[in-house]
């Protein structure tokens, strides 16, 4: 059993503090409600009644801005949480969904780019925490380094991603590299 005195602000299994979890679980219910509201807008449009399904249309979006809202809220607390101490070549993109993990990146690779940077470790995790514990954020992170013919290299859990070169995409996965010269 656990401490009884103990008081976290996060959830213990993933690491993400419990604010953001909120907002998460806030924003599905607005997700919910727009889709009602969409559902509903289609059928009053069907049977004519145009002025309620543009109603019900205006209030879907707004559910939708809302929801914007707070999953950009919870991003934002979520990556401050696992960066906060990170020195300024690292980034952890952990609990993150994969568009908002894809923004972070973009945005930290041209902040080390300005302040001369060489390699950013970018930390994916494994997937341990994603559903069937499929990584759903490293393969989108590889497929983002080879778009923009980056070099990098791959590693379980995290890639270090080359920030001056560009000549023609590298991955690189150290475990498996054959091109390296052994000495016996």
């Amino acid at each position: 059993m656990g401490n009884l005195f103990s008081h976290t602000n996060q959830d213990e299994q993933s690491g993400i503090p419990r604010e953001a979890l909120a907002l998460r679980n806030e924003a599905r219910q607005l997700l919910s409600e727009a889709q009602l509201s969409s559902k509903q807008s289609q059928d009053e449009y069907q049977h004519g009644c145009r002025a309620r399904a543009k109603e019900l249309s205006i209030r879907k979006n707004a559910f939708y801005a809302q929801m914007n809202d707070k999953n950009e809220q919870a991003a934002r607390i979520i990556f401050q949480h696992f960066n906060r101490t990170r020195p300024n070549n690292e980034i952890d993109l952990h609990g993150l969904y994969v568009n908002e993990a894809l923004n972070y990146l973009e945005n930290k690779m041209n902040k080390s780019r300005s302040e001369n940077v060489l390699q950013l470790k970018v930390i994916t995790g494994m997937g341990n925490n994603s559903p069937n514990r499929i990584s759903k954020i490293k393969p989108q992170v590889e497929e983002f380094v080879r778009r923009n013919s980056l070099q990098a290299t791959i590693y379980p859990g995290h890639l270090i991603i080359n920030l001056f070169t560009s000549e023609n995409s590298t991955t690189k996965n150290p475990s498996s590299n054959t091109d390296q010269c052994i000495i016996l």
